[in-house]
């Protein structure tokens, strides 16, 4: 059980996110979510009352003012953060001649600097207080690629060189930096609804990896998860 312990999920009000949320909550972790949109938010609330300790703020992780802003708020609010999870993120399908400069800054920035500015933010209180975990959801792509996927596989490489390097930084302070790199999944994702995926990997499936990741024991000094289906 994770009972009493603080984790953060960003991303967290749909797919992926949703599923690692509703876990937390059933082991007792007092769980904290970042999203962007209030609807959303708010949608989750009303679907997750009850159920734990859920906890909840509007956050765009490409601001750094923002996050740090937010970081702060909850580290006083609970005095430690055990356990942050970098899972917001975005996909545009197009070829690299189509792709336009918005759709690649959206990506490289949600994907890979949402997650460097949330992690920063934490890693900085986890130096002063005995450690903790980021555990990054990266991709199946951040080890192989596929057209029409050039800044997302761009994203998620990054954002696999960004965990190993931080996890290397952080063993003197006690902290550890993963990584859960799922192939295709069952959700709506990239303007690709779930229903149109025969095949994929349930949003169950990752949650599990991704709570076994969050729970295994600290002589686990380096994780990384390939999931395919």
């Amino acid at each position: 059980m994770l009972e009493n312990q603080v984790v953060i999920v960003t991303g967290g009000t749909r797919g992926i996110g949703e599923g690692i949320v509703k876990l937390l909550l059933n082991e007792k972790a007092k769980t904290i979510v970042l999203a962007k949109n209030k609807n959303s938010i708010a949608k989750l609330q009303e679907a997750f009352v009850g159920l734990g300790d859920l906890d909840t703020y509007q956050c765009d992780v490409t601001s750094s003012e923002q996050v740090s802003n937010v970081i702060d708020t909850i580290f006083k609010k609970y005095g430690r953060i055990d356990t942050l999870v970098n899972n917001a993120g975005v996909g545009v399908w197009k070829p690299v001649e189509e792709m336009t400069e918005e759709d690649w800054d959206s990506q490289i920035n949600t994907n890979l600097k949402g997650a460097f500015l949330c992690s920063q933010a934490v890693y900085k209180k986890m130096m002063v207080n005995n450690g903790g975990q980021i555990v990054n959801i990266a991709s199946d792509l951040a080890y192989n690629t596929t057209e029409k996927a050039s800044a997302y596989c761009a994203s998620k490489w990054g954002l696999l060189g960004l965990s190993h390097t931080m996890n290397k930084e952080g063993k003197k302070y006690g902290i550890r930096v993963t990584s859960v790199s799922p192939g295709l999944v069952q959700t709506d994702f990239g303007g690709v609804l779930a229903s149109k995926k025969a095949t994929g990997l349930t949003v169950e499936t990752v949650a599990d990896q991704v709570l076994a990741v969050i729970k295994a024991g600290k002589d686990a000094g380096a994780i990384d998860v390939i999931i395919r289906p």
